[in-house]
């Protein structure tokens, strides 16, 4: 299928890798505000989205999360706090704090009256992620451009900006804007499903948890299920394939969707293999791609 080319392409080597990260928490067992750095555990943990999960050195799993910043939604301010849990068979510790930059630090409980002070020292949180200065060239099929209802934004800065919270978009909503970021649209007919849009980065960029918006006017929701596939080897491979959930009508919104693992690559592919809005001879919307840490 023909491609739109909407920046300079360059000549790139795509290459991918996985990874977890290893880091020292230390703690003391006495509650008052300063770690005596007295024990450590060693953790492999990671971020899919807010999500934190991992294990320890033993294998104890970790699971928890840490909030959006300066959100109202969830009364949150600029710093942003978390929660874990380390299960040891049948009993758990529970860790809470906030983060600055790489430094974590807080109070943790034991399920029998342990407590105490810990932090540990991990870039989780600034990490890089794909951004609109990191975009080299934008492209998708030629059914975008067709005019009418077939349709895209081109390459601008505000895309892969993480533009909200995942709340709904009603049509009428005059502070969203659908000329801004990502969008592309098209009559779906004779079969010509796949429809892709792809990205070319400077570098390979570390990706893992993303947000990707469809619409529904009530005919159904313009998105059923798409893949995320990378560049390697001279081919595309895909990543994982990810199915939409139905949103209410009228309303735009975006989903949040995990990759089973950290993929690094300089070139992506998103493509949307079906849709639910069957409206003369069914059609397809995709909007607002942003990537979290």
């Amino acid at each position: 299928m023909k491609k739109f080319l909407l920046s300079t392409l360059c000549v790139i080597s795509p290459f991918v890798y996985s990874s977890t990260e290893a880091v020292y928490l230390h703690y003391d067992e006495v509650l008052d505000g300063v770690t005596d750095f007295q024990k450590q555990l060693k953790l492999n943990i990671d971020l899919s989205g807010n999500t934190v999960i991992g294990k320890t050195e033993a294998g104890a799993l970790i699971s928890g999360n840490v909030e959006n910043t300066n959100s109202q939604y969830i009364g949150s301010g600029e710093k942003p706090r978390f929660q874990f849990e380390i299960h040891n068979g049948e009993t758990r510790n529970w860790y809470f704090g906030n983060v600055n930059g790489k430094y974590w630090e807080g109070v943790w409980f034991g399920a029998n009256g342990e407590k105490g002070d810990f932090s540990l020292y991990t870039d989780l949180l600034t990490k890089e992620v794909p951004q609109f200065e990191n975009i080299i060239a934008y492209y998708a099929d030629e059914v975008f451009q067709l005019g009418g209802n077939n349709t895209h934004n081109s390459l601008n800065s505000s895309f892969l900006i993480d533009s909200d919270n995942l709340e709904p978009h009603f049509i009428n909503d005059e502070y969203f804007d659908t000329s801004n970021g990502l969008f592309l649209q098209a009559d779906v007919r004779d079969g010509n499903l796949p429809l892709s849009f792809y990205i070319d980065y400077k570098k390979p960029m570390p990706m893992k948890t993303f947000r990707l918006g469809s619409f529904n006017n009530g005919e159904g929701t313009r998105l059923r299920t798409f893949s995320f596939d990378i560049w390697k080897d001279g081919d595309w491979q895909t990543v994982e394939n990810f199915e939409f959930a139905p949103i209410y009508a009228p309303t735009y919104q975006r989903q949040e969707f995990s990759l089973p693992r950290t993929v690094y690559a300089e070139r992506i592919r998103i493509s949307a293999t079906a849709t639910d809005d069957y409206t003369d001879g069914s059609k397809l919307l995709m909007w607002g791609l942003s990537f979290k840490r």
